[in-house]
């Protein structure tokens, strides 16, 4: 495992448990438990583009991708309240902005990064694919470090003014492979699922990233699903109780 593995590892996962019961809260033992991931509690944020000139079908285009990758809409110029704000550079060079991660984390800063399509080389002349490279390279040293609570990217469309080629989708909002290469990341890499079946004290534990979780259990042929939300920094226990099978 590498160091930045370990640190994603570390700071941006824990252990979970669910406690299956019964009607009168008497553990569930042997029962069936699934659970998934729905949302991130980290925030993979993104500034929406103008599409006031937009065809009604190339706006719901538009928003269905958003919500592909990211789980933060950011207008324009947002700031969070106590964070501080990190603008990527332009053809950044990765090794020195972990640097400046540290050098701003060590004064007690929570940082927010905020990228563009230059800061990894999207452009009109661009290699895409070494684009998409570098963009997943970025968002795995910012989701690493302990400090960093969002990325942010801004310039999402090559249709908005001044964008110049440099956002995910094109002009056509068909993806780039930088597009699909943080959907990957996001919903694939650091994505959490986990199955098994409930222990002696009807307790079923998993890891998985901070974010919330559908939790379905199944005692023969009853289900019951519910919605949970796994924070850092807070006990992660849930308790599930099971529905009555009607005869």
């Amino acid at each position: 495992m590498t160091r930045t593995q370990r640190q994603i590892e570390e700071h941006r996962t824990g252990e979970a448990c669910i406690e299956v019961r019964d009607a009168a809260a008497r553990p569930c033992v042997g029962v069936s438990v699934s659970v998934e991931q729905e949302t991130h509690e980290f925030e993979f944020g993104c500034v929406p583009p103008n599409l006031d000139a937009a065809s009604e079908t190339d706006r719901q285009r538009c928003h269905d991708r958003l919500g592909e990758v990211f789980n933060r809409i950011v207008p324009a110029g947002t700031l969070t309240p106590g964070a501080t704000r990190l603008d990527v550079p332009n053809a950044v060079h990765l090794g020195r902005h972990g640097q400046e991660l540290d050098r701003l984390a060590a004064g007690g800063e929570r940082l927010e990064v905020w990228v563009r399509g230059e800061c990894v080389g999207l452009g009109p002349d661009a290699d895409d694919r070494a684009a998409a490279e570098r963009a997943a390279a970025l968002y795995t040293l910012c989701f690493a470090h302990p400090e960093v609570r969002a990325i942010v990217w801004d310039g999402f469309w090559d249709g908005e003014v001044g964008s110049q080629g440099t956002g995910l989708l094109r002009r056509d909002f068909s993806p780039k492979p930088a597009f699909r290469y943080l959907l990957k990341l996001i919903e694939t890499v650091w994505h959490s699922r986990s199955n098994s079946v409930t222990d002696a004290d009807g307790r079923f534990r998993f890891r998985g990233f901070f974010g919330d979780y559908r939790v379905v259990a199944r005692a023969g042929p009853v289900a019951t699903t519910a919605l949970f939300s796994f924070r850092d920094g807070v006990e992660a226990r849930f308790q599930l109780q099971l529905n009555e099978h009607k005869r």
